[in-house]
């Protein structure tokens, strides 16, 4: 056989060459878990999709990160720097999940017995990192009642960003990042925190639009110290103001507002969180148990300790997200009771068909 020509070698050379700087990146892109994701959204749902990193596709392992898209949640979410997201429901692994798609990340939130996982990826790299993290530490909690309170003057400089007015009811649950949770990346606290309890809001309040905002850095908000008997009573003035100084819409019926301060440390010794009971504003620590959120954010929404239960999941006890003191030995169901699921519908319903004094009287309650 006659050797090849000397131009007929440089093709072959520049065209292997093409293959490693493009065309060869651009298959990766696609097969990149990313890619993948949104090439099978596209393709309508639901839809199973192999999210295995590069490596394991080589070892022939694809079958074993199946992640079957199942449908696309009504819920909006917008993080502090003004990056959106999308929401998922999922199974990963033959476990039930929920999928958060926003810029150049995807997270894959499990809520199990023993404490949430969450698998991420991102466009620098098709290797997932995985956050297995257990149950916290025994945590007491607080719900306080609404009492008259006073409106003071603050300072804010931030201008709001608001999701636009939806056809839908839309229920926003605007969450302050305190600045000293500067430490904790953004994304972490949506995936483990509120991904999987606003999932399960949708399944409560079907017929609203909900939306998950955070925001940090806002002066008078995210800078206030905490940590003392009226720190609720300063985040609710706090809050006041922002709402009043920036022209937040209220429709009633159409448009409502839950504000939360989401904490690194206890908003008063001893205590995870506090939350107005039927009311707008709550304060949560990232001390507390992955379902601080939704506990505090119930309160708001007139769910009860009392109708909290301890319910059989897996033949291993499980705490509703409203049980007042937790214990160790049992896990969260990531949910809460039927009893306190009908409240959430009937305090909605009633919210928002009936006028309501904003400030009812009451006495605060402290519960351990």
């Amino acid at each position: 056989m006659a050797p090849l020509p000397t131009a007929a070698l440089r093709c072959i050379v520049i065209l292997a060459t093409a293959c490693t700087a493009g065309l060869c990146a651009a298959q990766a892109a696609i097969t990149h878990p990313i890619a993948a994701f949104d090439r099978a959204v596209a393709a309508g749902l639901p839809r199973t999709i192999s999210l295995a990193a590069s490596t394991e596709r080589s070892r022939g392992k694809e079958g074993t990160n199946a992640l079957v898209v199942e449908s696309h949640l009504d819920i909006g979410v917008r993080f502090a720097d003004g990056e959106t997201g999308d929401m998922y429901l999922a199974t990963w692994k033959g476990e039930q999940a929920v999928v958060t798609r926003s810029g150049d990340h995807l997270d894959i939130t499990v809520a199990r017995r023993d404490g949430v996982s969450v698998t991420g990826f991102d466009r620098e790299d098709d290797t997932p990192h995985v956050v297995e993290s257990a149950n916290g530490d025994n945590a007491k909690r607080v719900a306080v009642g609404h009492a008259n309170r006073k409106v003071l003057s603050g300072r804010d400089t931030s201008e709001p960003r608001r999701p636009s007015v939806n056809k839908s009811p839309t229920l926003t649950f605007w969450m302050f990042l305190h600045d000293d949770t500067l430490g904790v990346d953004r994304k972490h606290i949506h995936a483990s925190y509120v991904a999987w309890w606003i999932a399960d809001m949708k399944k409560i309040l079907p017929v609203h639009r909900l939306w998950a905002i955070y925001s940090q850095q806002v002066e008078g908000l995210t800078d206030m110290r905490y940590g003392h008997e009226e720190s609720l009573r300063d985040w609710t003035t706090a809050i006041d103001f922002y709402e009043r100084r920036n022209k937040l819409p209220r429709i009633p019926g159409k448009f409502e507002y839950k504000f939360m301060l989401v904490t690194s440390h206890e908003p008063l010794p001893g205590v995870t969180g506090q939350a107005w009971l039927g009311g707008e504003e709550a304060i949560a620590s990232l001390s507390g148990r992955y379902t601080i959120i939704a506990h505090e954010y119930g309160h708001t929404l007139a769910a009860t300790h009392e109708d909290a239960e301890v319910q059989w999941s897996s033949v291993w006890p499980c705490e509703t997200n409203l049980i007042s003191s937790t214990v160790a030995l049992r896990s969260n169901c990531y949910r809460y009771s039927r009893k306190n699921e009908r409240n959430i519908r009937v305090h909605m319903a009633r919210e928002w068909s009936v006028p309501v004094n904003p400030d009812p009287p009451g006495i605060p309650l402290f519960c351990q």
